[in-house]
């Protein structure tokens, strides 16, 4: 049995392609209006659009999840298009693979700017909007089995993903 999701309002940042791109065209399935929320604003109007054209609701947001203002923005305007926020799937990320010993710092810090900072700030952006009138909300995030599971070539994406 199908969820639904009729007057339920979603974020899926990383939604442009990929994993992202699947779970906003699921959510619309089950009645949720969906904001596709993704540094690529041409690939996120693409699935916005996919999902028109299936007759569901759906908005592109230009969004990097590493810049506070630009989360904000997003998260305000999706709430201002479609009146509320109720879910929140925090799904924006990379992988560099490389081994520790070659690894830049700046390509760490990003790794973990995107994965962690970026599941905060849209959090704490989103839950104004969930806590909006005792509305409540579920926030989501996308996690990896590589939280659990070490690879040699992977230790910043293998550290993001347990920081979640």
């Amino acid at each position: 049995m199908a969820a639904d999701l009729s007057g339920k309002v979603a974020v899926v940042t990383g939604a442009a392609s990929g994993i992202g791109k699947e779970i906003a065209l699921e959510l619309a399935k089950a009645g949720a209006a969906v904001a596709i929320a993704d540094l690529n604003q041409d690939g996120a109007n693409a699935v916005a659009e996919e999902i028109k054209l299936a007759g569901g609701k759906a908005i592109g947001v230009a969004m990097d999840v590493t810049n506070e203002d630009a989360v904000n923005s997003g998260i305000d305007k999706v709430a201002e298009t479609f009146g509320s926020i109720d879910i929140l799937v925090s799904n924006a990320g990379i992988q560099i693979v490389n081994p520790i010993e070659n690894y830049s710092f700046a390509d760490w810090k990003k790794m973990q700017a995107i994965h962690v900072d970026g599941a905060f700030l849209t959090t704490k952006a989103a839950l104004k909007h969930m806590y909006k009138d005792d509305r409540g909300g579920v926030v989501i995030y996308m996690g990896s089995v590589h939280s659990h599971e070490a690879s040699p070539l992977k230790s910043a994406y293998v550290t993001a993903k347990h920081g979640l």
